[in-house]
């Protein structure tokens, strides 16, 4: 199981770091033009791969943490129940991001292959995946009031959002014209949120002590939670004016 744990680490560090990068392509290029189609058709398998590999290390970690991450000497008990406790609580974190990112790109993906049938966006399948975003954004949600974390309370009240508002798009009666630009856009926005957050929550945490050193603990909190708030931001005002310059009058 390590080798599997250590497997998934490896590819999710080589093609996230790729993802990184490929999100910013189809939102420089002209939108419909060959390279805006083909970037983002990379950038969604990437993000494919990135949520299944944080799915398979965040159940491995939630299972058996003392495997995955075995600590360098032998602990006490009270000290190896908070090693316990702090790898689950990251694992919880990654397991819903994982989430978050396979269901904002799937939905956005979806919504623009199938813009005249939502057939695809009500299977089974993605209403239940979306389903488990709402119920993992409540459960973090939750356990971030519980355990005072403000990064769980506002990535659970955001995956919370995202959820609702997808099944809302998926099974609302009408649609206007073109509004399933703006829900293309949102949900690759939305992956985007998930793969940002992930860097800086993990990888990037080294980076960012490497670089501030005393002054990390102080501000990694606001790099955390980041790319969320402004994400979110940033998703509200292009819907703003993409319906305003495709002349939508929607929710």
């Amino acid at each position: 199981m390590l080798f599997v744990h250590q497997s998934a680490f490896y590819l999710h560090i080589a093609v996230g770091s790729c993802a990184l990068l490929l999100f910013w392509v189809p939102v420089f290029t002209k939108k419909g033009s060959l390279d805006h189609k083909r970037f983002g058709r990379y950038f969604a398998w990437a993000m494919y791969i990135v949520a299944m590999s944080g799915f398979t290390m965040a159940s491995l970690d939630l299972i058996m943490p003392l495997t995955t991450h075995a600590p360098a000497e032998a602990l006490s008990s009270e000290l190896s129940q908070r090693f316990v406790a702090e790898v689950r609580n990251l694992a919880l974190f990654l397991f819903s991001l994982s989430i978050l990112v396979l269901s904002s790109t799937r939905q956005g993906w979806l919504s623009i292959l199938h813009r005249d049938d939502r057939g695809p966006l009500r299977t089974p399948l993605h209403t239940g995946l979306l389903s488990g975003l709402i119920a993992v954004g409540i459960t973090l949600g939750v356990y971030g009031v519980y355990s005072a974390s403000i990064l769980f309370m506002v990535f659970g009240t955001l995956q919370i959002a995202i959820g609702i508002g997808s099944l809302w798009y998926n099974y609302k009666k009408v649609l206007s014209p073109k509004e399933w630009w703006v829900e293309h856009l949102r949900g690759l926005i939305g992956s985007g949120i998930g793969a940002y957050t992930a860097f800086f929550v993990f990888g990037g945490q080294r980076i960012i002590e490497a670089i501030f050193q005393e002054t990390a603990a102080g501000i990694n909190i606001l790099l955390w939670v980041a790319p969320g708030v402004v994400g979110s931001v940033f998703i509200t005002y292009l819907s703003r004016q993409y319906r305003n310059k495709l002349g939508l009058n929607v929710v």
